[in-house]
């Protein structure tokens, strides 16, 4: 049987370890707020960016082709010069766990694209030490790491995302990958995060606007300067809009994670208790036993 010391000890590494979740917990709500905000007001700038691109491109695509080689701006809408055997995988996790499945969804995830992909080489820029570290550990020849950034969360800021969308239009130009996807956790709610696996690069369909198409625009110094300007910044919004995306939803999951975790952890102190209080009325009922004992003994 225990003895009352083991479970007050019990008791004590389990109160200590609520007190740790609780605040984390604490700490997840503070940052959440900030995260939403900025996540929110990174939106419509990357719609915006979205919907200027989309109205220029049927109009530069329309322009004269060079004819040494494929035009920078087709090749990010059109990529006809792609090699169908080169593949490109963004994977965005957390830095930390204790966030519930929040990883684990997207590492699952990260195995399933790696399976349907087997034959093909796999260049890969991750984001957050639970990503890359499960990576590190897999020593797939046909899977390289081009890029790698952890220690970014929870204060991503768009020089983060501006790093990561140079090395990606990089990589895509110079090894002419035929495609990039997306894997992240997007932010839907507190309660709610939503894994989501994109097809990225190139920008074969756009949404439509929906604005009338009969205007006229005069571009200085001309067109195609322009719209080669435009694409890079799409391309870092995007990504600076998803790494905010990213970190919200790890919040969230944190936070839910260590509100459930606490209140585990307060149950099994309760029952604990319970315990503590049997085995210290179990004891005092054989103390009195042997008394008991003993005076009929003497009386004998």
């Amino acid at each position: 049987m225990e003895s009352l010391r083991d479970i007050r000890q019990n008791i004590k590494a389990i109160k200590s370890t609520q007190q740790i979740m609780q605040t984390m917990k604490m700490i997840s709500n503070a940052r959440i707020r900030k995260a939403q905000e900025a996540m929110l007001s990174a939106r419509p700038f990357a719609k915006k960016m979205l919907e200027m691109v989309n109205d220029l491109r049927e109009e530069v695509l329309a322009l004269p082709q060079p004819d040494e080689a494929e035009s920078w701006e087709s090749r990010f809408f059109v990529n006809r010069s792609g090699d169908p055997s080169k593949i490109g995988l963004v994977v965005i996790t957390g830095d930390k766990g204790l966030a519930g499945s929040f990883n684990a969804v997207v590492l699952r995830a990260v195995m399933q694209f790696f399976r349907e992909n087997k034959d093909k080489q796999i260049t890969v820029f991750v984001v957050g030490k639970k990503g890359r570290d499960f990576l590190a550990r897999l020593h797939k020849t046909s899977i390289r790491i081009a890029y790698e950034s952890v220690g970014i969360f929870p204060k991503v800021s768009y020089a983060h995302a501006a790093l990561l969308g140079e090395a990606i239009m990089k990589s895509f130009v110079e090894e002419k990958l035929n495609s990039v996807t997306l894997i992240y956790n997007d932010f839907k709610s507190m309660a709610s995060q939503n894994l989501v696996q994109m097809s990225f690069l190139p920008f074969e369909s756009l949404p439509q606007t929906g604005q009338s198409k009969d205007r006229h625009f005069e571009f200085e110094p001309n067109l195609r300067e322009i719209f080669n300007l435009l694409i890079p910044r799409l391309i870092k919004a995007n990504m600076y809009r998803v790494l905010l995306e990213s970190q919200a939803a790890n919040l969230a999951a944190t936070t839910n994670a260590m509100d459930a975790a606490s209140k585990n952890a307060g149950e099994i102190v309760e029952a604990l208790g319970l315990r503590l209080n049997k085995v210290r009325q179990a004891g005092i009922t054989n103390e009195i036993l042997d008394i008991v004992n003993g005076a009929e003994a003497l009386n004998n």
